[in-house]
């Protein structure tokens, strides 16, 4: 029984169109809970499914697994309830590196390092997150400077003004996440590290998703014909340019420290000092590998934390009564605080952070989530599932996310749902940045997304003064849909509102 397979000897091309222009109608096909359900073609192709009768599914989408052609391989998609079961297997034996580089086409994109380290992973979640208290006040002040720039300025209740918000918001949090990886001074002396982060992403990501749709025996020689494969390693070699000299530079300075035996922490809370102090093995210090780090990070934050913003923003214009809400609470806490806004300050914000889980649990970065290859063969389930060595294995986001038994009226937006009165405690207990195996955002487990702390960060940052300071609106009155690319959900960069400065804002100025 494999989904988005035709026939058993069906070209696996085909699959890979089929899930690059259609993966969201192939998977809702496949997690339907029905007793009986047939694995079709989705309707998007207008085809008809005709020798697919003897391929069906017996019983719920979440009790049992099933494989999924993707056309690059086929993944073995998992019942959301054996989660705990996975999180419960070593390293060793479920691996996350190897799926999330072959995902995004390591070999070509520039990215395979991350086959052979989690060394990023760790830094971010033992040294970057505890410094988000220093880190505040420099990645708040980056981004509040960039949206300055980037969003309609003017005096309040102005004209309209058409704008495309999500390179706006793209362009803030390059602000954020170079401050992250390169840390402040290397950031002033540098501007360029802002643009360039931004600009490899984007290259990473165009061939990445335009070769996921070539067949593997050629990709090495077409991804050459691509105008986005060229500039991305010119991006990485000007990367390398920046971060190689400045690596070298603290190794010395590390080795003269330690002959001085000062053993102090480093000044400055980025992931290249960090790495570069912390690094035990000469992989974890080579300059290229942290090169390559520094810009996976980059390409795995920029684009996913500005797509939440926007689709946030959006379902937040969609429904005014959720927003209006959110600035009542907005302008009771910048009274509380008396507009001294720090860290402390984004916490228990429950209306806005119910929003966010909302747009989360709808709108998900991918469909896709807990993306792992087995490492060795294991069971789980009591046994009744098997698992074997070499196999990449899945969970559906959307049938979790959408299950009726979790989340009543599951398929309609309710922004406040979260924080009803008979919810609050557990919403309290687990706030947005929190790994939740109901909704998925940051995935499960001990590779759940590791920056998900500076990621919940900015986008309150971001978030707070763009609901305090203007006004959105949909042009024509037609809401925006999320675009879709393979197993991927997308704010389109060229979708337009309409922004205005609010003439009743608070003033929010974080």
């Amino acid at each position: 029984m494999v989904a988005n397979r035709l026939y058993p000897f069906e070209p696996p091309w085909f699959s890979r169109l089929r899930w690059a222009v259609c993966a969201q109608e192939i998977l809702e096909e496949a997690d339907k809970k029905v007793t009986t359900q047939y694995f079709g073609v989705p309707q998007c192709l207008k085809y008809k499914a005709i020798h697919v009768a003897d391929i069906r599914i017996q019983q719920q989408a979440d009790g049992r697994p099933y494989l999924l052609a993707r056309g690059d391989k086929e993944l073995l998609v998992l019942p959301g309830h054996v989660i705990p079961e996975l999180n419960g297997l070593k390293p060793d034996i479920l691996l996350s590196r190897k799926s999330h580089a072959f995902a995004l086409l390591g070999k070509l994109t520039g990215m395979q390092v991350v086959e052979k380290t989690g060394y990023h992973v760790r830094m971010l979640l033992s040294r970057i997150s505890p410094a988000l208290p220093d880190l505040f006040p420099l990645m708040n002040a980056r981004i509040s400077t960039s949206m300055e720039l980037h969003f309609p300025s003017g005096s309040s209740g102005d004209e309209w003004t058409l704008m495309k918000p999500l390179p706006a918001t793209v362009r803030c949090f390059s602000e954020g996440i170079a401050l992250v990886l390169f840390g402040a001074a290397m950031v002033e002396k540098n501007p360029r590290l802002v643009h360039l982060t931004n600009e490899l992403t984007t290259s990473i990501f165009e061939v990445a998703f335009i070769m996921r749709c070539v067949p593997s025996v050629i990709q090495q020689a077409v991804v050459w014909l691509l105008p986005s494969k060229w500039r991305m390693e010119r991006s990485w070699r000007e990367l390398g340019t920046f971060v190689v000299p400045e690596v070298i530079r603290q190794k010395e300075l590390l080795a003269s420290d330690n002959h001085n035996h000062d053993k102090s922490s480093p000044t400055s809370p980025d992931l290249i000092t960090w790495m570069v102090k912390d690094g035990r093995t000469e992989l974890e210090r080579d300059p290229n590998v942290l090169t390559t780090l520094c810009g996976s990070v980059a390409a795995g934050s920029t684009y996913s934390i500005a797509n939440f913003v926007c689709r946030a923003l959006s379902d937040l214009t969609a429904h005014p009564d959720v927003l209006a809400a959110i600035r009542t609470e907005l302008a009771a806490r910048h009274v509380a605080i008396k507009g001294q806004w720090d860290l402390a300050a984004l916490s228990g914000l429950d209306c806005l952070e119910s929003a966010m889980k909302e747009t989360a649990r709808l709108a998900p970065g991918t469909i896709i989530v807990y993306s792992r290859v087995a490492e060795q063969d294991f069971f789980l389930d009591h046994g009744r599932i098997e698992v074997r060595k070499g196999q990449f294995v899945t969970v559906s986001g959307p049938a979790r996310a959408t299950d009726e038994a979790i989340f009543e009226d599951a398929k309609t937006y309710k922004g406040l749902r979260f924080c009803a009165e008979e919810k609050i405690e557990g919403h309290r207990a687990k706030p947005f940045r929190s790994v939740d195996s109901d909704i998925l955002t940051w995935g499960a487990g001990r590779w759940a997304c590791p920056g998900r702390m500076v990621a919940d960060m900015a986008a309150k940052v971001l978030l707070i003064q763009l609901i305090d300071g203007y006004d959105f609106r949909f042009v024509g009155g037609k809401p925006i849909k999320p675009g879709s690319v393979h197993e991927f959900l997308f704010f389109h960069p060229d979708n337009q509102m309409l922004v205005r400065r609010r003439k009743d804002a608070v003033g929010i100025k974080l």
